[in-house]
């Protein structure tokens, strides 16, 4: 029974290894659409804040604005400090849900070792002379693994979906309330962490390629904290 358990240890580790290794990858599901008829040459645009009495100055809007400031450069936006030098307002909006409980259920087979050691015998013969001989000999038992059955292994989690939305307003230049949609970025993340700064760089990362733009479909795209994408994001963030 103790190589049964010892075994049963080494399936579960693994399995461990297998589902959690990779628990840090987030996947992340990116929506885009814009007005393929606003054909308006000028990308000079205000950033704000979309969040119900957001400001501008929020610390937190700061941080997650960075992320994206840099992304908007590199498809032609220009960033302007006032609304009245804007062409083109962008709000940025940003939340994390309440926390949903879930079960993982997960099946593993169970197997059972025997053998592997070795056995010492003592022969005794009696010749048609009378005469008793004994020979000693060891033999020696494979190890052996067999299937005994299947085990269901059950764990809660709690999960959380952090959610970006970035949409952009043209203004018109004779009726400065009048507006326009020019273009929508919807990015959404479910996961275990409901640390929105530790997720927002990811986010931003994988909706890089179609911020602005139109994705035709939903895309999901995984990444992990690390990979160089992200770091790259961060790395423009704080500059």
């Amino acid at each position: 029974m103790k190589s049964r358990s010892i075994w049963r240890t080494v399936v579960l580790i693994g399995l461990s290894l297998t589902l959690f290794g990779c628990a840090t990858r987030l996947s992340v599901q990116v929506s885009a659409i814009a007005d393929p008829a606003d054909s308006a040459a000028s990308t000079r645009y205000v950033l704000l804040n979309g969040n119900a009495e957001g400001q501008e100055n929020d610390l937190f809007f700061r941080e997650f604005s960075a992320y994206f400031i840099p992304i908007l450069e590199q498809k032609g936006y220009q960033k302007v400090a006032a609304r009245e030098q804007a062409d083109i307002e962008v709000f940025l909006r940003y939340a994390v849900s309440d926390g949903r409980v879930g079960i993982h259920t997960f099946a593993h087979p169970l197997y059972e070792t025997f053998g592997g050691n070795t056995i010492t015998f003592t022969e005794t013969k009696t010749d048609s002379g009378g005469v008793t001989t004994t020979t000693q000999g060891t033999v020696h038992v494979p190890l052996q693994t067999q299937y005994v059955g299947t085990v269901l292994e059950r764990s809660s989690y709690v999960e959380y979906t952090s959610s970006v939305a970035l949409e952009a307003y043209r203004i018109h230049a004779g009726d400065p309330k009048q507006h326009s949609v020019l273009w929508k970025t919807l990015i959404s993340s479910t996961s275990e962490s409901n640390d929105l700064r530790s997720v927002m760089p990811v986010m931003a990362a994988a909706a890089a390629p179609y911020l602005a733009s139109n994705s035709g479909a939903t895309k999901t795209v995984r990444l992990q904290p690390d990979d160089p994408k992200v770091l790259q994001i961060r790395q423009q963030a704080s500059q």
